[in-house]
């Protein structure tokens, strides 16, 4: 499908980072919602504008020729016609693998004994 700068679609959320929203809105075409695109305001928590799975009404910004990636707002639609399927009370905590914590427990006692050995040679 081929999108027009200006057109408003609806897309689903498959990605998101501390800076942007990534959506998907065919088989073949994907964008990015900057979190500057969201709102005017300062906005702490991009996740509480967006869930994976999320469905919502952005604006085409631009589109780039090489693979037709959408850059897309949020702002830019109007507060009447927007569209967001986001529970903003219903949040769900990401998931942490606790292995990732291993090298933090494996080095913490090392550190430690490092750390205090520095202090008593300042001190003496």
């Amino acid at each position: 499908m081929s999108y027009q700068i200006g057109e408003d679609i609806i897309g689903t959320v498959i990605n998101i980072k501390p800076y942007a929203v990534f959506l998907k809105f065919d088989e073949k075409t994907q964008g990015l919602l900057h979190i500057s695109e969201i709102s005017d305001s300062y906005i702490r928590d991009i996740e509480k504008y967006a869930s994976i799975d999320d469905q919502l009404k952005v604006r085409v910004i631009s589109i780039d020729p090489k693979d037709g990636f959408l850059r897309v707002s949020f702002k830019q639609i109007p507060e009447n016609e927007r569209f967001s399927t986001h529970d903003k009370n219903n949040r769900v905590m990401p998931k942490s693998n606790l292995e990732e914590f291993k090298v933090l427990e494996e080095k913490l006692d090392g550190w430690i004994e490092e750390t205090l050995s520095r202090k008593e040679n300042k001190n003496d």
